[in-house]
C-alpha cells in the first residue's frame, strides 16, 4: 500500500516536472488574454514656404469617422524647423463646399530663401552639403548642384481606439482621409503578401496667403497610416495600411484650391492574431 508521504512526494515530483513545461508553453503559446494590443491612427504632413507670408490659410485633407469625430483635434501638433512647438495657429473642423476639412490659419509665417548646395566627386559621389543664402551660390557650379530649402512648418496628428481598425479595407469601413473621391482599385507597387489591397483615389487642399514678394509655398506629402499591434515576449506582430497624397505646390502668386492624386495600400502584415 502506498503511504500518504509516498503520494505526496510523487506530486511534487509531478509539479516539478510540469510547472517548467507549462512556463514554457505560456511563453511560446501565450493563451489569448496574455497578448496587449494597440490600434493607432497617425496623420504626418508639413507647410513650407521659402519666404515670410501673412494671414495664411490652409485647408487639408483630415482623418474624419467616428472613431476620430468625438475629440478629433486633441492630438494635433505643430512643429517649427527648430523643433519648437507652436500653440499661435488657430485650427478647427470646419465644413467647405468639399466636404469636412482641417483649416489651418496664422498670421505670420517665417521663411529664408535658403538653398542646400550639394558638391559632388568625379564619381558622382557627394562630397560636401553647404547651407547657403542666394547671395552665396557660386558662379562656377562645375560639379555642384542647387536644391531649395525652404522653412518647414511640421503637422501632425495620433489617436488610438480601443477596438481593431479596420486595415483591409478601410475606405467606408474605418475612419479615412476626407474629402476623396473618384475611388478606384489599383496595382500595388510591391506586395506582403495575398492580403494586399490598393486604391487610387482623389481630394484637395487650398492655401490663401499674403506677400510683399513672389513665394514658393509647398503643403507636403500627407501621410495617413493606422495599425492594430499585439505582443507578448516574443511574439509580436502587427496589420497595417498607409494612404498618402501628391503634394500641393503654390508659385508666381497662384493661390486657392489644387487637386491632390491619393494612393492606399492597405491589407499588410498578418491577419491570424490572438483575439483581442
Amino acid at each position: 500500500m502506498v503511504s500518504l508521504k509516498q503520494l505526496l512526494v510523487l506530486a511534487v515530483a509531478v509539479l516539478v516536472v510540469l510547472v517548467p513545461i507549462a512556463a514554457v508553453g505560456f511563453l511560446f503559446f501565450p493563451p489569448d488574454f496574455a497578448y496587449s494590443h494597440t490600434s493607432t491612427y497617425s496623420y504626418t504632413t508639413s507647410l513650407s514656404t521659402n519666404t515670410t507670408i501673412e494671414n495664411a490659410t490652409v485647408h487639408l485633407p483630415f482623418p474624419a469617422g467616428a472613431n476620430v469625430e468625438s475629440d478629433a483635434l486633441s492630438n494635433l501638433w505643430i512643429h517649427d524647423d527648430n523643433g519648437t512647438e507652436l500653440t499661435d495657429w488657430d485650427t478647427a473642423i470646419v465644413q467647405t463646399d468639399r466636404g469636412p476639412m482641417l483649416r489651418l490659419n496664422v498670421d505670420r509665417l517665417i521663411g529664408e530663401d535658403q538653398y542646400i548646395l550639394w558638391t559632388y566627386a568625379p564619381n558622382g559621389s557627394v562630397i560636401d552639403r553647404d547651407e547657403i543664402g542666394p547671395d552665396e551660390i557660386p558662379d562656377d557650379m562645375s560639379n555642384k548642384e542647387l536644391s531649395p530649402d525652404p522653412t518647414r512648418y511640421s503637422i501632425s496628428w495620433q489617436h488610438s481606439v480601443d477596438h481593431d481598425i479596420e486595415t483591409r479595407y478601410p475606405i467606408g469601413n474605418a475612419s479615412f482621409l476626407a474629402p476623396i473621391t473618384d475611388v478606384a482599385t489599383a496595382d500595388c507597387e510591391y506586395r506582403w503578401d495575398d492580403s494586399d489591397t490598393c486604391w487610387d483615389f482623389a481630394t484637395a487642399a487650398a492655401a490663401t496667403y499674403e506677400s510683399p514678394n513672389q513665394a514658393t509655398v509647398v503643403i507636403d506629402e500627407i501621410r495617413f497610416e493606422a495599425w492594430n499591434e499585439w505582443g507578448f515576449w516574443l511574439s509580436n506582430s502587427f496589420n497595417t495600411f498607409e494612404a498618402t497624397t501628391s503634394p500641393a505646390i503654390y508659385v508666381d502668386d497662384r493661390q486657392g484650391w489644387t487637386h491632390l492624386d491619393g494612393h492606399l495600400h492597405a491589407g499588410m502584415g498578418r491577419y491570424d492574431g490572438p483575439s483581442r
